[in-house]
Order: C-alpha cells, then structure tokens, then sequence
C-alpha cells in the first residue's frame, strides 16, 4: 500500500495539522465530509488532548488532531464509518496520556468502539464526556495450588508500574475492561497479559492466575581446564529447531561460572551459550557432553512447571573465525546487502549474526569449533544455508577450528521469483508482513513486506510451503494464511517451482491475532 502521508487543516480554531494515512490506494481522493467533535471532561469543563480517528475497516486514519481550547476540533475525512480516541491531557495540554486514551462512546479499546459515519458533503457532529478515572485492585494466585501470590507487580505504562504484596492498587484508568501485565518480583512465576474490569466506583477487582516459571541452573567453565567462565549468557531455544530468540537473554554467568535461567516455561528446550563480547571462547548450542554447532545434536532439558533442573556444567572450547564473501551465482557480483547468521531474521538487525559490508564480505568471530549451518539472508537472492539449501537439515556444516580461520565463500542462488497483490477484504491493498515456510518441518524460508499493495519475494523450490501473513493496521493486529485460512492447519499448501516465478495474491482477513 501506499503510506502517502496527507495534511488537512483542521477546521478548528486552535487545530494542529493532521497526519493522515489512507490505507487504501486513492482514499484521500473520495468525497469528503466533515467530523466536528466536541469533548468535555468529567466535570463539564471543556477536555484538551488529542484525537485519533480510524476508519472501522481501517482503510483509512488521522491522528495528531488537537483539540481546541473549547474542547472541539473539525476535520475532513472521507465518506464511511469511523472509530473515535481521545487521549485526555488533564495537566500540560501537549502531554496527551494516552493510558487513559478513550474510545467513543466511553470506551476501553478499539474492539468496543462504537462506529460513526461520516457521508460525503455533510457534517457529523459527535459529543463525547471523558469518564473519571478510576483505581481497581489486582491479587494474583498460583495456577497449579491456587495459593496467594506475593510481591506481585502491575505494569500499565512506565509510570504506572505498583508492586504489593497481598493485593496490588491499579492506579486510577478509565472505567471497563482494561489490559495490564501482571509479574512478579522474584521471577517466580510466568508473567501474563490479564484484563482488569475498572469500575468507576474504584471497587473493581480482579484475581489473575499465575503459572509457575521453571528454571534451570548450570555453571560455565573452561572446557579443558573446568575453570569458571564469567559473562557468558544462555538462552533457550524450541528443542531441535534451532530458532533463536530476538535478544541473547539477560542470564549470564557470575564470577563463578554459575548462571541460573528464570521464567522459563514447560516444554522441551535446548540450551544456546554465548560468551561476552571480546571472550576468547566460543558460542555453542550446549551438548550431551560439550558443545556442537548444530541444534539437533544440542541436550533436551525438559521442564515441568515450577521445576528446577540442574544442568551439567556447559564447557566452553576456544573461539574460531569464519569469513568469507557472499557473491550472487547469477552475476557474480558481491552481494552488498544482507547478514549471515545462526537463524532467520524477523527484521532488522542479528545478534546472533554479522551484516555483509559493501564488498559482500562477513567475519564472524565468537562461534565455538564445531560444524555450523549459516544462513544467508540477501536482497536480491533467495534465503539459503550454507552449501545453497533452502533447509536447514540440508546445511553443508561450515567447519569452525579453534584459534584459526576458516573461509567460507557462497554464491547465492537467486531462486524462484514470487510475486502477487496484499489486498483487504473489501480487494482494496493493505501493507502486511508474508512469512513464507516449508509445509513439512514448519521452517521459515522466506519474509517480506509489500511495497505500494504489490510483493516480490524470492525463495528455494521446489518445495510446498504455507504463507502466513500479519496486518497490523492501527490499534488491531490480524493474521492468518493463505488461502482465507484463520489456523496453521487449514492453510493451504503452495508447489514452489523449481525455476522461474510464481504469482501469488494474498487477501488478508479480519482474523484477530490469539
């Protein structure tokens, strides 16, 4: 889609400019009509704040609207059904809250909205009264025993974020149904996402079930000597995926190579150390007895909830350096833009990898000596592991020795060109995010974005895959598969060719996000 921003100057007095974005190509260009708003606050007076209005089929949004000192504002919008926030500023006039953002007619979220329509050539005059904040009360309970939970925190926003023993006092938010992170101090139990009922009365309580974190504990030492290791950190990954997670984790390993991993939840994990930045030893996926590179050779630690496994030591062999260049096989030119790394990226940059320079070169210098499968993740060519393989169970391991370098060079397969229009429901185009993965072991093999309601992807074939897609338009966040399936299971499967394009259309849906 296009993210053509367009400016209206608002029809009131004492208005900002306003940020629009139609998310329907040529939205800004239908009929418009006017939304004249009039917001006071809970005793009378006129509200100040700001507003944000969404189109109910969230083609189209205007936000940064501020209202006047009457409480009012006016703006042009296009003919069709629209969703109201205001986000009150009780104190400094331009420091809207927007934890206590309100949506019209007194109400907590987007999905209890009410809807106004605006038609082409007329006004549409909307009155709305802010409702008094107001306090409610949070006690939490363990989910296996039904015990009372203490040193429990609630977190709203980073300034409102109380911790209690017994019972915790939600600072004051709009009466409803309100969403708050509940957690504990100790890490002693899983953290979760729980629905307050705010009542304006302040008596509203809720009692959250908390299910109990599981941990597991080691110590990290010098593979040949069993001296400790400090500063090397271990994260948990699915058991036999090799999916790492966003960050390295904040579980690292004291001065005397003991490291304990909290909030971890039941399930079969493997276990992945990396040492601290400038270490001479070497990141591993943690073995049966010592380290490997590939995930399926790594130790299963199974945990139960509230379980403590002890693990044993994770040795640590020296550090090797992999370098080489990344070229396409097409052209035979450096491929300038992209990483090499342990695991897909879901955007932006690795940690658990290093970006191409301009030369198409990568050094990575922290990995253990063992065989590793390396992805390759380019513009302009299909993401591949190491030897060309779409798979990561096809990877050509790249040999990693101790205290030495080895050069691993690639050219890149350009793969198969797939195409297609991201359109809405209504056939109009929307910007959504496309997870493309092979329909036998689930593996992403390829990620993209549209660009102007049209998307180019290039991937490995042949191999029949699933394509998931994420549409986040503002305040709602939908996802689904192809072909107008809501589950994994009812997605239906695409033959990759082998050679050539493909041409695929994807029509999101309004399948909300579990």
């Amino acid at each position: 889609m296009s993210i053509a921003r367009r400016v209206f100057a608002a029809l009131a007095v004492a208005a900002l400019a306003v940020t629009a974005s139609p998310t329907a190509a040529g939205a800004a260009e239908d009929p418009a009509g006017v939304l004249h708003l009039t917001v006071t606050a809970p005793d009378g007076a006129p509200a100040q704040g700001t507003v944000t209005v969404v189109a109910a089929d969230s083609s189209y949004d205007v936000s940064l609207l501020q209202l006047d000192e009457s409480g009012q504002l006016s703006v042009a919008l296009p003919g069709n059904d629209y969703k109201i926030a205001v986000s009150p500023a009780y104190g400094d006039p331009d420091q809207p809250d927007d934890a206590l953002r309100q949506w019209v007619p007194g109400r907590t979220s987007w999905a209890r909205a009410g809807t106004v329509r605006v038609s082409a050539g007329d006004t549409t005059n909307v009155a709305e009264r802010l409702l008094a904040p107001s306090s409610s009360t949070v006690r939490a309970r363990d989910a296996v025993t039904g015990a009372p939970i203490g040193g429990v925190c609630v977190f709203v926003d980073a300034r409102r974020n109380p911790c209690g023993d017994a019972e915790v006092t939600v600072p004051p938010l709009v009466p409803g149904p309100q969403e708050v992170r509940v957690y504990t101090q100790d890490d002693s139990h899983l953290p979760r996402y729980a629905t307050v009922t705010v009542a304006a009365d302040g008596s509203g309580v809720a009692v959250v079930d908390l299910t109990p974190a599981a941990h597991v504990v080691s110590r990290v030492v010098d593979a040949a000597t069993g001296a400790p290791v400090a500063g090397a950190c271990v994260t948990v990954a699915p058991a036999g995926t090799g999916e790492l997670p966003g960050d390295p984790g904040r579980y690292c390993s004291d001065a005397t190579g003991a490291v304990r991993l909290d909030q971890l939840g039941a399930g079969s994990w493997n276990l992945f150390a990396r040492p601290a930045g400038g270490s001479p030893y070497g990141a591993q996926w943690v073995g049966a007895t010592g380290g490997t590179g590939d995930a399926k050779q790594a130790r299963v630690v199974t945990l139960r909830a509230g379980q403590t496994v002890t693990v044993p030591a994770i040795r640590l062999d020296r550090a090797g350096i992999v370098t080489g260049t990344v070229t396409s096989a097409a052209t035979g030119t450096p491929a300038t833009s992209g990483s090499v790394t342990l695991a897909p990226v879901s955007g932006g940059s690795s940690p658990w990898g290093t970006e191409l320079d301009a030369q198409g070169r990568y050094r990575i210098d922290w990995l253990g000596p063992y065989g590793w499968p390396l992805l390759f993740t380019t513009a302009d060519n299909a993401t591949q592991w190491s030897g060309g393989f779409a798979l990561r169970g096809k990877a050509e391991p790249v040999t990693v020795r101790a205290g030495a370098s080895t050069v691993y060079n690639l050219a890149l397969r350009r793969g198969v060109l797939v195409t297609g229009r991201l359109v809405d429901p209504e056939g109009r185009p929307v910007v959504a995010e496309l997870t493309v993965r092979n329909a036998r072991t689930g593996e992403v093999i390829g990620r993209t974005s549209d660009r102007d309601g049209e998307y180019a992807l290039r991937v490995l074939g042949p191999q029949p895959v699933t394509v998931a897609w994420l549409w986040t338009p503002p305040f709602v966040s939908y996802a689904g598969w192809y072909d107008g399936a809501a589950r994994a299971a009812d997605a239906t499967e695409v033959t990759l060719p082998g050679t050539g394009s493909l041409r695929l259309d994807v029509r999101v849906s309004r399948f909300p996000v579990s």
